[in-house]
C-alpha cells in the first residue's frame, strides 16, 4: 500500500475532526462575546457568528487540502508518523494563534464600543 495515500487519509481525517470540533466550540461559546459587543442587535450577533464559522471552516479546511500537495514521498511508517505529528502539531498551533488573535480583536472592539458609548 502507498504510504502517502494512508498519510493523506489520516491527516485529513484527524485535522478535519479537530477543525470541525474546535469550530463548533468557537461558534457555541463565542456567541456570548458577540452578543456582548452588539447587545441591542441579537440578529446581527447571530449572523456574524455564523459568517465567522463559515470563514473559519473554509480557511482551515482549504489550508489542510492545499498542504497535501507539498508532501514528500514517504518511505517508512516512522517517516509517516513524524510527518503526521509535525503537520497536525502545526495546525493545532495555528488554530491557537488564530484564536488568540480573534480574542484580541474582540477586546479591541469592545474597548472601542465602550469609548464610543461613553462619548
Amino acid at each position: 500500500m502507498n504510504l502517502n495515500i494512508l498519510a493523506y487519509g489520516l491527516y485529513f481525517g484527524i485535522t478535519a475532526f479537530i477543525i470541525l470540533r474546535i469550530g463548533w466550540l468557537f461558534y457555541h461559546f463565542g456567541a456570548v462575546y458577540l452578543h456582548d459587543l452588539y447587545p441591542n442587535r441579537p440578529d446581527l450577533a447571530n449572523s456574524l457568528n455564523s459568517i465567522l464559522l463559515i470563514g473559519y471552516y473554509l480557511f482551515n479546511l482549504g489550508y489542510v487540502a492545499l498542504n497535501l500537495s507539498s508532501w514528500p514521498q514517504l518511505q517508512s511508517y516512522s517517516h509517516l508518523l513524524a510527518l503526521l505529528t509535525s503537520k497536525i502539531g502545526f495546525i493545532c498551533l495555528a488554530l491557537g494563534a488564530i484564536h488568540f488573535a480573534n480574542m484580541l480583536w474582540v477586546r479591541l472592539l469592545k474597548k472601542e464600543n465602550t469609548i464610543n458609548t461613553n462619548l
